[in-house]
């Protein structure tokens, strides 16, 4: 018993410096970017205001972190995005009791950025950076109901409830994913990130493989190949590097990064949703959607979340 309260209080103070860190540095780079008149005082203001205790966030924050640099930054430049994005997180780790640095439990483990014919007009994602699975359910369930393209969170769905596709993309949609690495993390996890290296050389990655070298004096991208999962669902895609053999690992369908990149390309140019190819279920998307939201009320009952007759969802245009 000892040990466990040990180890969650230990688990709790990592989580509270990493949660005070990212906001700083959260904080500093909007500020700095507001007075460098590269980022509307209104925008800045929308990006750092929040209602935590009654109205549900309605994407995580390293996600919002994602989307206020590619705002900031006026490009979807892949190299400069994520190179802008790596030295912020590289800011961000914390140590613990110990004086250990452990990086920051706020920032997501995989980063995806895909395009469509495009190369230099790149739609960003991060996967789902939560402590807790039910926090990580709750999450997804909120990305589905709220945040995400309709089709994106269909494919969820039916990913979830039928093991299969929802539709098919046009041709000439490509994606790229990354783990991301601190530098303390990078030093970590040497051994590990080497081993990944070695095993992608016989892909063919020559885009991925130039983004992660430019990158490497900010700590480390090292090129990732999709779950199982984003092969079931997104089958048709041109992925880099690409490797089936890639195993399902303990997520579950909508916790990787390529779900929040491919609903930004989605929302970004709806040429390419008229030419979706849809499949066709025995449950309509509407009713995949409304069990989603029966399953996020139950995770909120079980976080004691505060919620009412019905879920309020936070507005940072209000």
């Amino acid at each position: 018993m000892v040990n466990f309260v040990e180890a969650n209080t230990r688990q709790v103070q990592i989580f509270a410096k990493s949660e005070t860190q990212f906001f700083y540095k959260f904080l500093h780079f909007i500020a700095t970017s507001v007075r460098e008149r590269r980022l509307n005082g209104d925008r800045g203001r929308a990006y750092i205001k929040e209602e935590c205790k009654t109205h549900l966030p309605t994407r995580p924050p390293y996600t919002v972190l994602l989307d206020a640099i590619v705002e900031i930054k006026g490009t979807r430049n892949a190299e400069d995005v994520l190179r802008c994005l790596l030295d912020l997180t590289d800011k961000m780790d914390v140590t613990n009791d110990e004086g250990k640095q452990c990086g920051n439990v706020l920032v997501s483990t995989v980063i995806s950025c895909c395009n469509f014919n495009d190369v230099t007009t790149n739609y960003f994602g991060a996967s789902v950076s939560c402590m807790g699975w039910k926090q990580r359910k709750a999450m997804i369930n909120i990305l589905c109901c709220k945040t995400w393209h309709k089709d994106i969170s269909w494919a969820v769905c039916v990913g979830n409830t039928y093991n299969e596709k929802a539709f098919t993309f046009p041709a000439g949609v490509c994606s790229m994913a990354f783990n991301i690495y601190s530098s303390a993390k990078a030093t970590e996890q040497k051994q590990r990130i080497e081993r990944a290296k070695a095993r992608l050389q016989r892909f063919q990655m020559i885009r991925s493989r130039n983004i992660a070298n430019i990158l490497e004096p900010f700590g480390t991208l090292v090129p990732r190949e999709p779950c199982k999962y984003c092969f079931i669902m997104f089958p048709d895609i041109c992925f880099d590097p690409s490797s089936h053999s890639h195993n399902a690992g303990k997520w579950e369908y909508g916790n990787c990064a390529e779900c929040e990149s491919l609903s930004q390309l989605l929302y970004s140019d709806e040429n390419i949703v008229q030419r979706l190819k849809r499949e066709t279920f025995t449950k309509t998307p509407e009713v995949l959607l409304n069990e989603k939201y029966n399953q996020l009320k139950e995770y909120l009952e079980k976080l004691n979340f505060n919620f009412g007759n019905r879920i309020l969802y936070y507005n940072n245009q209000a």
